[in-house]
Order: structure tokens, then sequence, then C-alpha cells
């Protein structure tokens, strides 16, 4: 191995270090919104008096989906530990990394000095662009493996050996981890048809059918609509958010749409015409494809699909929802098989120059990655805290099956306070608390900071400041100004139970220190307001 190639591996490994050091510092063991169900799902598996009942459990529909990994993680996590540790289901999904970047990584293997060539791959996997699924138990482990899953099984298949088998148990597990697991059915069909495999296509065939109608079976429709119908003009807006979702982070342009818009056309523009060389050197070669040839197609294939069904049901809720950081997967996946196969297939004398430019453009991109999502994480982590606390507060917990962890907000004794007679109202507004000091400046990079205390005699919440995200090159890599000057916090009705409370601010210092402060109001009055309901079918 030459001096480049082993630097090259010192940075990926560092790169895969860094990312799991950070899951470490910022993940919590607290559950975000759908990660309440594998609650239910423990207590109904226990209850479950026959095997095809527990089968049930783990098979049930969530949404559209049918989440039967997570679901099975979670009961093993629960039946090893005693209770359900939602940085487990976390860790778990991130493993899937690995095996992505890893398989993606095989394109070079052929090359003198894969381990150069390969490293953009690393920069584009082990970043923060991916920040909900990195820590969100569900997310986690539906949103990553489904493309682990993918990804693996176009691999098997493009190999055109004996052990094509492989691919089965590997589809059927992505299909009944997320619903756009469905999509690896048709197009590995596709692949075993292009290489003119007709026994075992026929047999793809039956074992597709199966899963479908076991996926189906007792399916119904999810109780919410989401895709509303909307124009032509953002139907395309959408599509090419999702597709260039991974460049939210660059601070040109017109933020944050510009940059997103820009690469996902060329992002589109590069694999449409991949595609269509593949599919003339298909004619031209006599209808035989090298392997290579036949990943790229699944995998690209795979990524541009679910652009367009997600895109379609999502409309419903704008096309700027394209930019969540859950979609970024496929983004991602997309510019990895453009460079992965871009680099293949150039003349060597030209492979040079253009692994630099990928390297270099990896490296810029990951860079502001992290800066621009380190901001999601922070601000992610505090929203589990306070939400925790409220709702342990609110509603103590009755099982043992989950272990909230313990809070820092529970080293002081938070007062149950006597409203201020008289005091001064914070709003007239009696369904919306807005709260500002705008000279607050904010250091500390985790759970640090200031927050807002609402109390009374019976109850006591806190929810967490927001600070306003700086984005420039001058800012770059100024940690200790991470944050612009200023925090607020917007408090609706609908997250209390309608009272009277005393206002303070509860600041947390980056030395471990709990204090109050008064507010330079005193009092709000929140009213009896109808929650919305979210419709579940779990």
């Amino acid at each position: 191995m030459n001096k480049r190639s082993l630097a090259s591996l010192l940075v990926t490994f560092a790169l895969i270090f860094v990312y799991y050091q950070l899951w470490n510092r910022y993940a919590i063991n607290i559950p975000k919104w759908d990660d309440h169900a594998f609650k239910a799902t423990l207590i109904n598996f226990d209850k479950a008096d026959s095997f095809g009942g527990k089968v049930y459990e783990i098979y049930r529909q969530h949404n559209e989906h049918r989440v039967a990994l997570t679901r099975l993680i979670a009961v093993i996590d629960y039946k090893i530990f005693g209770h359900l540790n939602y940085e487990h289901l976390m860790f778990f999904g991130n493993l899937a990394l690995l095996v992505i970047w890893w398989l993606l990584t095989r394109f070079f293997k052929p090359l003198p000095g894969a381990v150069w060539y390969a490293l953009p791959i690393a920069t584009l996997w082990f970043s923060l662009a991916f920040w909900e699924n990195t820590f969100w138990g569900m997310a986690a482990v539906q949103n990553l493996w489904v493309v682990a899953w993918a990804v693996l099984t176009f691999w098997r298949l493009s190999r055109g050996d004996k052990y094509w088998w492989w691919a089965l148990p590997m589809a059927f597990m992505g299909v009944f981890t997320s619903g756009n697991g469905l999509l690896i059915l048709p197009l590995a069909l596709g692949v075993l048809l292009l290489q003119k495999r007709w026994k075992i296509a026929a047999i793809w065939t039956v074992f597709s059918i199966l899963s479908i109608v076991l996926y189906f079976w007792d399916y119904q429709s999810p109780p919410t609509d989401l895709s509303a119908s909307g124009s032509f003009h953002s139907f395309i807006r959408g599509f090419l958010l999702f597709c260039g979702s991974m460049f939210e982070g660059l601070p040109f342009g017109n933020f944050p749409f510009q940059m997103p818009l820009w690469f996902g056309a060329l992002s589109l523009f590069v694999s449409l015409s991949m595609l269509l060389y593949i599919l003339r050197s298909y004619w031209k070669r006599h209808f035989v494809l090298n392997e290579f040839d036949y990943f790229y197609l699944g995998g690209v294939g795979f990524a541009l699909i679910t652009a367009l069904i997600v895109n379609y049901s999502r409309t419903g809720l704008g096309s700027d929802i394209m930019l969540l950081s859950r979609y970024k997967l496929y983004s991602a996946l997309l510019v990895s098989f453009n460079i992965a196969y871009l680099t293949r297939l150039v003349n060597s004398r030209f492979r040079e120059v253009l692994t630099v430019t990928f390297v270099v453009s990896a490296g810029f991109l990951y860079a502001c990655n992290q800066h621009y999502h380190l901001y999601d994480a922070i601000q992610l982590r505090k929203y589990l805290i306070s939400t925790s606390f409220n709702w342990r507060n609110e509603a103590p917990a009755t099982n043992t099956i989950y272990q909230a962890p313990k809070l820092f907000l529970e080293k002081i004794s938070l007062p149950k306070d006597s409203i201020v007679v008289g005091g001064k109202a914070c709003s007239s507004n009696d369904s919306l608390l807005e709260l500002k000091q705008p000279n607050y400046r904010l250091y500390d990079l985790r759970d640090g900071g200031l927050y807002v205390l609402l109390s009374n005699e019976k109850h006591q919440y806190i929810f967490p400041t927001q600070q306003a995200r700086k984005h420039s090159l001058r800012n770059f890599v100024n940690y200790n100004r991470f944050f612009i000057k200023g925090s607020t916090a917007r408090i609706g009705a609908a997250e209390v139970i309608p009272g009277t409370y005393r206002i303070r601010w509860l600041h947390y210092d980056r030395k471990g220190k709990l204090y109050l402060e008064n507010a330079e109001c005193e009092v709000m009055t929140f009213k009896d307001v109808k929650k919305a309901v979210i419709k579940t079918n779990w």
C-alpha cells in the first residue's frame, strides 16, 4: 500500500470514528414521535398467547409501512436488557451506514489505489446531514436499513454467480423494513431479466408475488392522506429538492433551496445520462453488461423511484418538505453511485484529475454539512430533553418497559409557585407565548443554554429556546460563536395544561450549574385549546 492509499485509509477511518463519536455525544435514550409506538408493541407481544399472535405484533402495520425489523430489534433489546433503550435502536440503525459504505466501495476494488478513489464515498455517508436518522430510534432502523437491504440485494444479484439466492432474504428484509422496500422486488427482477437468467427470474417472480401478498395481507389505507394535489411545477421542484437535498448545507446562493435545486438537477442529469449510456452499451455489447452496470441500474433506480413516490405521497405538505434530513439518504445514494461509476468509466489519464475534484468537493461538502447540521443535532437533543421532562412531569410512567434517563433538570428542585397576584402579563394572546432575550449569547454546544420554566402549584414545564443559525463561510470554523446572538421561545397553548403560570428563565451554564432568572414579564394564562389529534393505525 503506497503512502496515498494509507493516508486515504486513515482519513476514512477518522471520518467513521468522528461520526460515531458525535452519535455518542448527542444521542439520548428518549423516544421521538413514532418511537412511543414500540412500547405498545412490547406490551402486546408479551400479552400474545400464541406464536402466531407474537409474529403478528412484529408484522403489524405502521402507517403505510411494515416496520417488522424495527419491532423485532425492539423486542430483542427488551428481552436482553429488561427494558427498551432507544439508543440501542439508533446504534443498530447507524450500523447500516457501514454496510452501505462498504458495498459502494466495491466499485473501486479492481482499480489500483482503490482506497484513494473511494475516499469521497465515506465523506458523503458518515455525515451529520442524516441527523434525524442518526438520533431517532425508529428512523435509524427503518430508513437506513432499507437502503442497506436494497444495496445488498442489487450487489448480490449483479455478481451473476451461484450465490444469488442470498438476495432472497435480503430483499424480504427490505420489504418488511420500510414501505419503499417493495421497490427492490421489481428492480431486482429487471436486473435478472437483463442478465437473461430466466429460471432465476421465474423463481424471483414467485417470491415477489408471495412477498407482496404477505405485505398487503390485512392492509388498511393509512388514516391520513398527505397526497393532496399540487401543481406540476411544485412536483418537479420537490423532485429536484429531493435529489439534491444533500447539498442544503452549502453556504451559497438563495438559502436554503438554490443549492439543492441546482445540484438536484445536476444529479438527475448525470443519473439519466449514465442510465442511457448503460442501456446503449447493453445493445452494443449484444445484451451483456458487467456487474457494476447492473449494480448501478438497481441502486440508482431505487433512489429515483423512491424520490418519485415520496414526492407524490407528500405533496400535501409542500415541496419544501423534501429537504428533510431523513430523505437525504437518497440524494447521497445518487451522488455516490454517480461518483463511483464515473470514476470507473473515465480513461485512466483523466481519473486522477476527476478523483482530486471529487475528493476536494466532497471534503468541502462534508465540512459544510457537519457545521450546518450540528445545529440541528443540538436543537433536537434539547427538544427531546425538554419534552421528556414535560410528559414525565405531567403523567409519570406506570410501567418499566422504558426507563427514561436522568436529566440535568433533576439536579435542582424546581419551584411549584403560587402565582404572582397582579403580575405583569407576558402576552395578551392566551394561545401563544413569545419570549426573547436579544442579548443572550450561547456558547455551549450540547445541553447548556437558556430554557423557559413555566410553573404553578400543580404543573411545571420546561422549553428550550432557539438561537438563529449562522450560515456563512466567515463562521465556518468559529465554534466559539456558533450561534447568532439572541434567544427566542414560542410556546403554544396546546403544549401545556390550561391555566396560569409563572414565567422564569432557566440557565444551564457550561460548568453544569442551574439557576433561575425572572423574566421581564411574570405570568401567562393559557386558554384551553383543541389539540390536534394525529390519526394512526398502530
